[in-house]
């Protein structure tokens, strides 16, 4: 049993991360929490009962010594918790993205290196099963040939943001292309655009990966609505991702669809197994556990953010 502490109680973590750490009760003690709103930390300890509540992080690690520790909370406020974190040697999970820029990043990175623990970070998309499907199949004939994500939503870039779209929001989509092409970008054409927001809220990038799969990645927040999807190819095949609900996949000219529920072999209202938040956490702790590095540690995730600088540098060389 791994005894855990949780610094932040915002909207993100009441939403999936508490409820999903709560069905692993089993594996995972909910020790402890820190938080500095006094009704969110109220409302968390009078859902999962938490005996020790604090103000202060640094408290809560000196007392609690947990084994992990879950911090989440706005890119803008999340280094120094994390560094104070792993330099105490707590294995951690945060959500994306890992810090307010690239810099902090590879600070993360360099503690965890240091330290020896793991960070893993929220990049659910890897864990979804229709993802985690399409993967499996493409890869058992032969090499990707292109992979595709996609997301728009209706949410014009503010002014009053503290991190541009592509870092806060698309780096959901940058890292599962990336992911599923399964190489490094040694090419990049991008653009970004406003359409009705004060700062860019339209992005498109054409990567070409060492394994020579091309990637194409399409995020747009001055759409209509909410829509997220991924392709992916190979050879005699294609696989068409409405995520996290379903897949089409095209194989010799065979077409059939599953529900990311049949893929789990769970009920469809459980969401948060086939979208990838179970597998998620499962893969953290299990990572804890056995010493193993989990699919989105840090030290994978670099590469990711690696593409993402490599998207925003042939932005601004597009737009000069």
């Amino acid at each position: 049993m791994l005894k855990a502490g949780f610094i932040g109680a915002g909207g993100r973590g009441q939403s999936a991360h508490y409820p999903t750490i709560h069905r692993l009760a089993d594996q995972v003690e909910m020790a402890a929490v820190c938080e500095l709103d006094e009704e969110r930390l109220g409302q968390v300890v009078e859902k999962y009962g938490f005996e020790k509540t604090y103000a202060d992080h640094r408290v809560l690690l000196d007392e609690i010594d947990p084994d992990i520790v879950y911090c989440v909370m706005n890119e803008k406020w999340l280094l120094q918790p994390v560094l104070d974190c792993i330099n105490a040697g707590k294995h951690l999970f945060i959500e994306k993205p890992p810090g307010a820029n690239s810099d902090e990043t590879r600070a993360i990175l360099e503690a965890a290196e240091k330290n020896k623990v793991w960070v893993q970070v929220g990049l659910q998309r890897r864990y979804t099963a229709v993802n985690r499907e399409a993967m499996r199949v493409v890869n058992a004939k032969g090499p990707v040939s292109l992979a595709t994500t996609t997301f728009n939503k209706q949410l014009p870039q503010r002014a009053d943001e503290f991190t541009t779209t592509l870092w806060n929001d698309l780096v959901h989509i940058v890292d599962l292309l990336r992911y599923m092409a399964g190489g490094e970008p040694t090419e990049v054409t991008s653009y970004q655009d406003k359409f009705g927001g004060d700062g860019f809220d339209h992005y498109t990038a054409l990567v070409r990966f060492d394994n020579d799969a091309t990637g194409v990645m399409m995020g747009n927040r001055a759409s209509g609505g909410r829509v997220i999807g991924s392709e992916l190819h190979g050879v005699g095949i294609g696989c068409y991702m409405k995520i996290p609900a379903e897949i089409t996949i095209l194989e010799d000219n065979q077409s059939r669809t599953l529900g990311g529920w049949e893929i789990d072999g769970v009920d469809e209202d459980d969401v948060p197994r086939y979208e990838g938040l179970l597998h998620m956490h499962e893969d953290f702790i299990d990572g804890v556990n056995n010493n193993k590095q989990p699919i989105a540690d840090i030290r994978d995730v670099i590469h990711s953010i690696d593409l993402v600088d490599k998207i925003e540098a042939a932005e601004i060389m597009e737009k000069k």
